[in-house]
């Protein structure tokens, strides 16, 4: 079992989330019908919202940035998925991939 590191890059105007080309190209050669994304943008404001009604941003972000459709498959592989700050390095949100 592996962990994903996710990159979250902090802009004037929103968050930055993308995976490391290796990650995708892991992703493919784990799940070849994978469509992983290079990044995805969500300005402040979208997710402050989205936090009210739905919870944790992140628990949306990995599956779609991923491009995993069956998330059983992406238990099998992973373990844990980490956002870590492009900027300082530290480690923003830790999701553990279970069941």
């Amino acid at each position: 079992m592996e962990a994903i590191k996710i990159s979250v890059n902090k802009q004037m105007d929103g968050y930055t989330f993308s995976i490391a080309p290796s990650i995708r190209e892991k992703l493919r050669s784990w799940f070849p019908n994978s469509h992983p994304a290079n990044n995805i943008f969500v300005s402040y404001d979208l997710k402050s919202d989205f936090e009210v009604y739905y919870g944790k941003l992140e628990t949306f972000i990995y599956p779609a940035l991923l491009g995993v459709d069956n998330l059983s498959d992406l238990i099998e592989k992973i373990n844990e998925i980490s956002f870590v700050d492009t900027q300082t390095g530290n480690v923003l949100h830790t999701h553990k991939v279970t069941a």
